[in-house]
């Protein structure tokens, strides 16, 4: 069987992004079988720790319609709780301020994608601590002490205020509860304050 596909850009055909490497594509793509909407495969540029990655999703079409319930018997009842989703994360803006004494940051905060509906319940409650590492662990400090999201305001950017009351540069590491992000690598979503 031979399948023809056609490319249908999600963004402005012009809208590149560079990953680590320095090579430049398009930010994001979905390709099709040639006229339907069975999607074929997805190239996404994203951010994973400090690198611009490029990702190639290919998709396997298993049913149309009506998906049959034998497909879902092998999936553990408990797999929201087992399974670690990578595409949970955290955006900064700024990831990587740079405060004097007594000088104060906004810090743009939202996800990149929703939370997870767990048990009717789609919020991730995210908090902030300074890591074991950190070479001064009370030098800044930040409100409000908590922000929450939603699959209605995932992409909405929050606010986070950071002050600076001493010398010395700490790292702040999320706390995630809730919406999946409980098996989240906390490491991979640092603010980072020198």
């Amino acid at each position: 069987m031979r399948i023809f596909h056609i490319k249908i850009l999600i963004y402005n055909a012009d809208e590149l992004c560079e990953v680590y490497t320095g090579e430049k594509f398009p930010c994001e793509e979905i390709y099709f079988v040639k006229n339907t909407e069975i999607p074929l495969r997805t190239t996404q540029v994203f951010r994973q720790g400090w690198d611009m990655m490029r990702q190639i999703t290919t998709y396997r079409v298993v049913s149309i319609g009506e998906p049959d319930q034998r497909l879902f018997d092998n999936i553990p009842k408990n797999w929201a709780y087992d399974c670690n989703d990578t595409m949970l994360g955290i955006r900064y803006d700024p990831q990587m301020p740079t405060l004097k004494l007594n000088e104060n940051v906004t810090i743009q905060v939202w996800l990149p994608t929703p939370p997870h509906r767990i048990n009717n319940k789609d919020t991730v409650s995210i908090e902030w601590q300074p890591a074991n590492f950190s070479e001064c662990k009370d030098c800044v400090t930040w409100t409000p002490n908590r922000l929450s999201f939603n699959i209605e305001n995932f992409h909405q950017k929050q606010i986070l205020h950071a002050t600076r009351i001493k010398e010395g540069s700490v790292t702040l590491l999320p706390i995630f509860n809730g919406g999946g992000y409980d098996k989240a690598i906390v490491g991979a979503y640092q603010i980072y304050i020198g």
